[in-house]
């Protein structure tokens, strides 16, 4: 048995593009609250600016799991998913259930 017929592929499929449109949508709202109006006040506009630069953080990362995401699914079409790219054993189901864009055995993560 593969290590792709030990997990539902399906499944996966689901939660990654479920997990998909909530980044994009938070990534949004990020956007939107970034683009908002600046007070006039001096003092708000310092914590604005800390806010601001949470948001980009935020952003950042939400950016970031979208391409993970993307590639698990390049993946899933392409028939490699669950395969560790560095050294090509079987990714645990256990793994790839914890972290469905897992591109690397606990192994070679580790490594």
């Amino acid at each position: 048995m593969s290590n792709t017929t030990a997990i539902n592929i399906s499944a996966v499929t689901d939660a990654l593009n479920s997990l998909h449109h909530e980044l994009e949508n938070r990534l949004h709202g990020i956007q939107a609250d970034l683009s908002r109006g600046r007070s006039q006040d001096s003092q708000e506009q310092a914590q604005e600016t800390e806010n601001d630069e949470v948001l980009h953080a935020l952003a950042a990362d939400a950016r970031g799991e979208l391409t993970e995401i993307a590639n698990a699914l390049s993946r899933i079409r392409n028939g490699t998913y669950g395969v560790c790219a560095a050294c090509g054993v079987a990714i645990r189901p256990d793994r790839l259930a914890a972290y469905p864009m897992a591109v690397r055995c606990v192994e070679c993560a580790n490594a």
